[in-house]
């Protein structure tokens, strides 16, 4: 199999661990079509439309810059005929799309409040780490009206807000049923959270062996 080409800014946000930890947490009988929330460059489709090559996939971007990077990189990979790069704002697409078309939702939501932690001086990776742009609230608003029926949402987030993300993943009716921690080392505390949800389910969570990945601090 090729090596991905991926172009991604020099300066502005570029892609870490986390999108390579999504993709590879995408469970095996995922549902088409897949659309991913804060696609940046493209990465998370690239990589899950390399690993399920029966999937139909699309990416939404909010920045222009990006979308354009992600557009060349679908072209380069030559996947333009399964996965479509579409600019728009996460709070918009209820009005872009129907309810219910797509079988599963992937993302990796900005984690970091405004007003927490040091907001970055360069926009793209601003918008990519504090909710500037988009809520935690937002995203799964988007989510549940984007997902059929026993639809799955695959999500990568910071523990410390688990418990908000339980909370509010409840209240949209979007049951989590995989979940596994991430720590840089055996002794340190998960640094990532993967988390599966189902739509309307009510399968019983499982919480996998932790992932010991070495510098994988956020």
């Amino acid at each position: 199999m090729s090596p991905l080409t991926l172009h991604q800014p020099a300066q502005g946000y570029r892609f870490s661990l986390d999108a390579c930890l999504l993709a590879d947490f995408a469970p095996l009988d995922m549902q088409s079509p897949v659309i991913e929330l804060g696609t940046g460059c493209g990465v998370v489709a690239l990589l899950v439309a390399r690993r399920f090559p029966h999937l139909r996939l699309v990416g939404v971007e909010l920045q222009t810059s990006l979308v354009h990077m992600a557009a060349r990189n679908v072209v380069e990979n030559g996947v333009a005929d399964r996965v479509e790069i579409v600019q728009a704002d996460i709070r918009h697409l209820p009005f872009l799309f129907p309810a219910g078309v797509f079988g599963t939702v992937v993302c990796n939501p900005p984690y970091r409040r405004v007003g927490h932690g040091r907001l970055n001086a360069h926009p793209e990776k601003a918008i990519a780490r504090h909710e500037l742009a988009v809520t935690l609230t937002q995203v799964l608003e988007a989510a549940r009206h984007l997902l059929r029926h026993h639809g799955v949402l695959v999500l990568i987030y910071h523990p410390s807000r688990l418990a908000e993300l339980c909370v509010q993943l409840d209240a949209m009716r979007l049951c989590p049923r995989r979940m596994r921690f991430v720590h840089p080392a055996p002794d340190a505390e998960a640094s990532m959270v993967l988390v599966e949800a189902v739509q309307g389910g009510g399968d019983a969570l499982t919480v996998m062996q932790p992932l010991m990945i070495a510098g994988c601090g956020s």
